[in-house]
Formats: structure tokens, sequence, C-alpha cells
């Protein structure tokens, strides 16, 4: 790409020195001997960098199942926000990607869209190569600090060791990961592998779990408000767990025993009136392999006595069976339920022993308003599934839309995936050949608005994010980050009073590290007399 010519004089008159350099080094390598999680080990990587390179972003993608899954951002205060993740160029890390080869820009020439919105001066992505496909990305926005050739060496350094990091952690994520077989009882379209819907931050406290969890027969119980993705989810699990055939049962759709009984483990022909031929079980048809069950707090008391029996024992009794014997059928339970399950329990509604059966591994899915910096990701991915046939991608201002505007998003990801077919049609109507997705493409009336959505740019900001309109913009874009940097020296200002200037009780209350937090105050010059 154009931008690879960085001025390599200037680059090396800002390089770091030996001992600068040694320190930065020996700050990595403590971060990967340390125990603890992956995540940790990586979020610890990142801020020696920071620090090392007085770097603005620093961000670690992971190549999974064609999309770029941040695993790792940090800056000088810490963990980047939603909307501080999106703002790195994404033509830099796409281009590494593509090329297997570090890949610089200086913020001038053919940088991309994102470097030149974004002020970006200075960037530098390596791929991560072998199993642990990815980018490590770095940038700087302050024209005093490029970098130069020490600083690229350190970053390809420091990619060979995430390399290592990232493959301990994928070690078992990628065995599992496979698609199962063609599932015996529904056609669908590819949805997102367990290993990618994992991969999100909100997944992160129940990931071990998880990934434990495929290699046993524990049932799963899968709770989260309506349309949050609990179908999604259960159905990657099955894939990745390859117990196949899948089967998916929709309960509560009767509460009459003969008809759920039927519904679940079968009838003979002649067990009831219209009974014309002997019929097999949803949980005869996933003999072998997983059956997910649907809202499963509208199955009627009597009924859950049936299920219950079945998770003990895995024997059951199709409707007019005079057997001595059952039959049997093995099989792994995926629950779920948008209901108060702890609530049903206590006024007798769902019985607490089914509930102890069911719930072998709870995973809660927060709704889409409580993880807003997974939604452009999700987004795309959702592009991906109503449409196969082209690769769609969503350009820089949509991606900072959707993770930033305070929509509350009641129907969670299925609202959403409505939002990106209605988008994807108008893209289409727009250009037939179209393959990115942008804010022109959506309307008020997506977010029970009334009038219209001005392209490229959210509502509530003042900037038109088009090529006739960068001087403005950057003009603008200065003045709000001169604006919250004000915001922000007098917030950490009050906090040092308030703490008597101790740093670790400033950086504890604030979530940040202490390193990260001191490099700030020097930044924004807090406590500086002469300021």
């Amino acid at each position: 790409m154009g931008g690879q010519a960085i001025d390599e004089g200037l680059g090396a008159q800002l390089d770091p020195g030996p001992e600068a350099l040694w320190h930065a080094i020996r700050d990595v390598l403590d971060a990967v001997g340390r125990r603890g999680e992956p995540s940790a080990v990586i979020d610890d990587v990142l801020d020696a960098m920071v620090r090392a390179l007085g770097a603005d972003r620093v961000v670690l993608f992971l190549a999974q199942d064609g999309a770029d899954v941040v695993i790792g951002a940090r800056g000088a205060a810490g963990s980047l926000s939603a909307a501080e993740r999106e703002e790195v160029s994404r033509t830099v890390v796409a281009e590494a990607l593509r090329s297997e080869a570090p890949v610089a820009i200086d913020g001038v020439g053919d940088a991309g869209e994102s470097a030149t919105v974004l002020g970006i001066v200075s960037a530098y992505a390596v791929p991560l190569t072998g199993r642990a496909r990815g980018v490590l990305y770095v940038d700087v926005r302050d024209p005093g600090k490029l970098l130069g050739p020490a600083h690229r060496e350190l970053v390809r350094a420091v990619a060979g060791l995430l390399t290592t990091v990232v493959a301990q952690r994928l070690d078992a994520e990628r065995v599992e990961n496979a698609l199962a077989a063609a599932m015996a009882s529904e056609v669908r379209a590819p949805s997102p592998s367990l290993g990618m819907l994992l991969a999100a931050r909100s997944f992160e406290p129940v990931h071990r779990d998880v990934m434990a969890a495929l290699r046993s027969d524990s049932p799963i119980l899968i709770l989260g408000e309506s349309g949050v993705g609990k179908t999604l989810v259960a159905r990657a699990f099955a894939d990745a767990s390859r117990r196949t055939p899948v089967v998916r049962a929709t309960l509560g759709s009767s509460d009459d025993l003969n008809t759920i009984t039927s519904e679940l483990f079968g009838h003979l022909r002649g067990s009831f009136s219209g009974a014309t031929s002997t019929r097999r079980g949803l949980v005869e048809h996933a003999h072998g392999g997983t059956l997910i069950l649907d809202e499963i707090l509208t199955l009627p008391p009597h009924a859950q006595q049936l299920l219950l029996d079945f998770t003990q024992f895995g024997t059951f009794r199709p409707l007019g069976w005079d057997r001595a014997e059952p039959k049997h059928a093995s099989v792994r339970i995926v629950a779920a339920t948008n209901g108060d399950l702890d609530a049903a329990i206590a006024d007798g509604r769902f019985r607490r022993d089914l509930y102890y059966r069911l719930a072998g591994l709870v995973v809660r899915i927060p709704p889409l308003r409580e993880r807003r910096d997974e939604i452009p990701e999700l987004a795309r991915l959702l592009a991906a599934e109503l449409d196969p046939s082209r690769v769609w991608a969503l350009a820089l201002p949509l991606r900072r839309f959707l993770a930033g505007h305070p929509y509350d998003w009641p129907g969670n990801v299925r609202e959403l995936r409505s939002l990106v077919r209605r988008a994807i049609d108008r893209a289409l109507a727009d250009d037939p050949e179209a393959t990115t997705l942008g804010v022109g493409h959506l309307a008020a009336s997506d977010f029970g608005l009334d009038g219209e959505l001005a392209p490229g740019a959210a509502p509530g900001t003042s900037f038109r994010l088009d090529a006739s309109s960068i001087d403005a913009d950057w003009a603008r874009l200065r003045e709000e980050r001169a604006r919250l940097d004000d915001v922000e020296r007098r917030l950490l200002s009050l906090c040092l009073d308030a703490h008597d200037g101790v740093l670790s009780h400033v950086a504890r209350r604030l979530g940040v590290p202490r390193t990260g937090l001191a490099s700030r105050l020097q930044t924004l010059r807090v406590g500086d007399e002469g300021h």
C-alpha cells in the first residue's frame, strides 16, 4: 500500500535507545512468563507495548472464520472502549493478514479511510503466523511519535511471542470448532462457530467452563432475554461438540400430555384417536447427538416429570409402548429459556430437581445493550449468514455508529438481524454489486424514530465523515479531543485529591493499570503547576 513508505530517517531519530528497548523487552517477557489466564497475559503484554512505544492503540486481532476478532485492545488509560476499538486502520490490518507480512503507514497517501479520518500518523501491523493466525496492530496520532525501525523490530518480536500465547488459548478450541456433519432434522444457513461466539468479551466468564463441557455429556442451560441468540449459541455448541444429529424441540405449543409425549418420545399406531401410523419422537431422532429444548420453562408440570425421568435414566416409553423394557436414547441436552427460572422454582411452576438435571453448566447471555462493543462484529456475522453469496464489510462510520449509539435494542440479536437484512436490501437496491454497508443504509424507522438518519454520521454528532468534509471534521475532532482531555484532566485531579495523591488507590477506583494511569497523568500534565 502507498502508506508503506515511512520516512526511515525521522523514525530512526525517535527510536528508543538500547536501555529503553531492553526495559521494554523485559516487561514483555515478564508478562509472558507470568501465570494466569491467556487473556490477562495478553493485556499485560499490550500494556507493556503501550508504554514502550508511547502508542495510542495496541490491538491484537485474531482471524477466526473469516473475521478479525479483537482479543486484546489497550491504550494509555488501559482497556479501550467499544468506540475506541473501532477507531483503528482496518485497511492496515486486512493488508497484513492478506500479505502475511508486516505493513506500515504514515497516514499519508493510500492509507485508507480509517487513518485519514482518525488522524493516525503512524501505524504498524505484524501478522501472527502458525496456528494463531492474527495481527498485532499499533498506531500513534502524534506527529512527533512516528514508529521507527527499532520500534517496528520490537513489535515484530512481541508478535512472535504472542503467537505462542494465543496458540495456547486456541489449542482446545480449534479442535472443537470444526463444524459437525449436516444436521439430520433441519437444514439451515451457516452460522457463527462456537469459537467465534466465545471470542466476545461477554463470554469471558464462562469460556473455560464451556470449552471443558465440550468433552463431557453434561447438559447445558442457556439463559437470556428473548432474542439474545440463545438458539444460535446452542447450535454452535452442538456443532463444536460433534454430537450429531442435532434436533431442536420448541416446547410450550401445547399443554396436552399426550401431544407433548408424542412430540418428544413418539407414539405407536393406534395409541390414541388419530394415531394412524407409528411416529418416532424427537428424543429418538436425536439419539447419539444433541437435543435442543427451546423455552424449557413453558413445559407444563406433568410433562416435566417425563423429562426428569429421561434425564435420570436415559429411558423413555412412546405412547402405546407396552413392552416390559423401555426404549433407550443417549443425547446431550441443551436447554434454553428467557424466563425467570428462580421465580418459577420458588412458586412451584418448575421442578427444582429437573433444574439441577438440566443445569450441568449455566450460560447467561447478556442483552445486546450490555455488550455494545460486540454489535459491529455481530452485525457483520449476521450479514454473512443472511447473504453468504458475497463478503460483506461494515464501513467505519457504521461500525462506530453501532458500537456507540445509545439505542436499547429491545429485540436484541433478533432485532439486529432484521436491521441488517433491511440494510442489505437497501445496499443492493442502490448498487447490485455492493459489498459494504454504511450508515446510509439505515433509516430512522429502524430505531422507531421519525425523520432521516444523516448518511455517514450518527445522530447527535457534528461530523459528516465524507471526503468533502475532511478539513472541517478534523478541526471538530481536535476540538472535541481537547474538550474531553480537559474533562479527563479535571476528573483525575479530583480523584487524586480524594485519595491524597496515592496512584494505586486512584487506579483501583478507576479500574485502570497504575502504570497506564501514571502515563496518562504525565500526558495531561495533571499536577503540573505550570499548566
